[in-house]
């Protein structure tokens, strides 16, 4: 019995001595447990807690305290994943992060702005546009008043990103009477185009800007020159008229009278 009580004692004993050396032993925390993620999806962003953790695949397991976790991964194209899972101390656990694909990323362009563009004859609006679109085969076409359809086949792959480019072309088989109605069309804009320029150079001239009135034809009836040319001919006239009399010589019969009877002769 005195042994049983001195092998007790030196038992207490021993375990007072290393709480009093070792006062936090009782309130050390568990160790951290491993989390290890395996994953078919290259590329998926993982979030533990709310925090980044890396891309898919993540080799290295994730040290975490025991308890529930929740985790979140993500991918464009792929449905999203979160779920919650639980870690124990010192033992690893397993989790596997697989997203399902569902769209790709696709850009359409075209040579002739605000074209429609449809995908599996569903329209998804108007050029430039950049779009979703759910993977597999699908056939797409861009179409515009007054052009021939741009029509082609893309196969969409989940995350990845694409280009449909469309040209255009317009229509060469018009018949005659709409080439005309086109033509028509065209000159009316052309002048209404000439119209509202006009207008816009009315619109400039001041309010307060007159047009002065011609001048009477008798204003100034000295500096015109058509009444120097008729002063002209007057004179001109005046004077051959006397000069064309007198020169011609003594007309004839002037001097072929009968001399006068001379009073001498009378007697």
């Amino acid at each position: 019995m005195n042994a049983r009580c001195k092998k007790a004692t030196v038992g207490l004993v021993s375990l007072l001595l290393v709480l009093a050396v070792f006062p936090d032993a009782r309130a050390r925390k568990p160790r951290n447990g491993r989390l290890v993620i395996e994953s078919m999806t290259d590329g998926a962003r993982v979030y533990i807690d709310g925090k980044y953790k890396g891309k898919t695949p993540i080799k290295k397991p994730i040290s975490l305290r025991p308890g529930k976790h929740k985790l979140k991964s993500t991918k464009t194209g792929y449905s999203t994943l979160e779920l919650t899972f639980k870690i124990r101390s010192r033992r690893k656990t397993n989790v596997e992060v697989d997203l399902l694909p569902f769209s790709g990323l696709v850009k359409f362009t075209c040579n002739v702005k605000q074209a429609e563009v449809y995908v599996d004859n569903k329209m998804l609006g108007h050029t430039p546009l950049i779009r979703d679109v759910v993977v597999g085969k699908r056939k797409v076409m861009i179409v515009k008043d007054g052009y021939n359809d741009f029509v082609t086949d893309i196969t969409v792959r989940p995350g990845e990103k694409h280009f449909v480019e469309g040209v255009l072309t317009p229509f060469r088989d018009l018949s005659p009477e709409v080439m005309a109605v086109a033509a028509e069309e065209k000159q009316k804009a052309i002048q209404a185009e000439k119209d509202r320029k006009l207008q816009a150079d009315l619109a400039n001239i001041s309010k307060t800007e007159t047009i002065q009135p011609a001048a009477p034809w008798y204003t100034d009836w000295y500096k015109q020159w058509w009444v120097w040319a008729i002063a002209g001919a007057v004179v001109v006239t005046a004077v051959s008229v006397p000069v064309a009399l007198t020169s011609g010589g003594v007309q004839p019969g002037l001097h072929d009278h009968t001399p006068a009877i001379d009073p001498v002769q009378l007697r």
